[in-house]
């Protein structure tokens, strides 16, 4: 049986109206990289609430979306600004006991992805052994004996999340998705395989022969994709390589101004409430002329 090729291409609006209240997000992001920012934007004025997201690096997206409320859950091994310091609102509200957290290593959170993607009810992997990190919780990992050779492993619980949104290079209108180059980190795999839904932001929009001429590069295919938005600079400020680098003055900003609530408040009014599309953020910007100095790497 083979899926029907459909047109995936909507609206950054229709695709945010796919997350509902109270959905697991898997969401791609590694610090300053490869975040599909402009996605979390529009879920932010879409108001949506009492997300549960899921990440292995969470940085800047996350830390707007728990400003902003939408967030009761993070799953994740570090919320970090990179080389900008400290999450701010996600430290201020862990430190309110404003959320929930579940902290695990790189392999356990990806080990129960993973087992999500297949059908498991768990995976096993030997990550966090001897450490205190797999007493926190009980429910999602515990060791257990390996029936085959008696040494302890520990089994995660499988994680299938509703959604997964992520950030690519270009794709076909069908919704087959190409990085360049292929992307070293694993979420990028596991994410859309082990989720129900998956939302794909691209820089770019090409004919389906350029896709089998490339084959190699398809990272995601079609019959994963249930919607596929073309946002350019949808990562920003973050950065896609080798396409463009992060923004340092955005992110320094933010840094700043978010160490406290009002700071947050002003600067999201300024960046996610008072634009209504990505075409008016990037007109913000400075325009295409502006955001090319980004395509420099020096």
């Amino acid at each position: 049986m083979t899926a029907k090729k459909e047109d995936k291409l909507v609206s950054l609006q229709q695709a945010a109206a796919l997350v509902r209240d109270g959905d697991t997000i898997a969401m791609q992001g590694m610090g300053t990289q490869m975040s599909p920012l402009a996605l979390v934007r529009e879920l932010i004025r879409a108001g949506k609430r009492d997300l549960q997201v899921a990440m292995v690096v969470g940085g800047i997206g996350l830390d707007w979306m728990i400003a902003a409320g939408c967030v009761r859950k993070v799953m994740a091994i570090i919320i970090n600004l990179d080389e900008f310091g400290m999450a701010n609102n996600f430290r201020r509200a862990a430190e309110a006991q404003q959320l929930e957290i579940e902290e695990y290593t790189e392999h356990t959170i990806l080990t129960r992805l993973g087992a999500g993607a297949m059908g498991l009810p768990f995976g096993v992997t030997r990550s966090g052994l001897g450490s205190d990190i797999l007493g926190l919780h009980p429910d999602t990992t515990k060791v257990i004996q390996c029936p085959f050779t008696g040494k302890p492993v520990v089994a995660c619980r499988a994680l299938e999340p509703d959604v997964a949104i992520l950030h690519a290079h270009r794709a076909d209108r069908y919704g087959n998705i190409q990085f360049f180059p292929k992307p070293i980190w694993t979420d990028v795999d596991v994410f859309p395989r082990a989720a129900k839904k998956v939302i794909v932001s691209v820089e770019e929009i090409v004919e389906n022969e350029e896709i089998r001429r490339t084959p190699e590069r398809t990272g995601i295919p079609y019959f994963k994709v249930d919607a596929l938005v073309h946002l350019p600079y949808g990562a920003h400020p973050c950065s896609l390589f080798p396409r463009y680098n992060f923004d340092r003055a955005v992110f320094q900003r933010y840094a700043d101004e978010s160490r406290t609530p009002e700071g947050t408040k002003a600067f999201l009014d300024e960046f996610v409430h008072g634009l209504k599309t990505h075409d008016e953020y990037l007109a913000k910007l400075g325009g295409p002329a502006a955001l090319k100095n980004l395509e420099k790497w020096d």
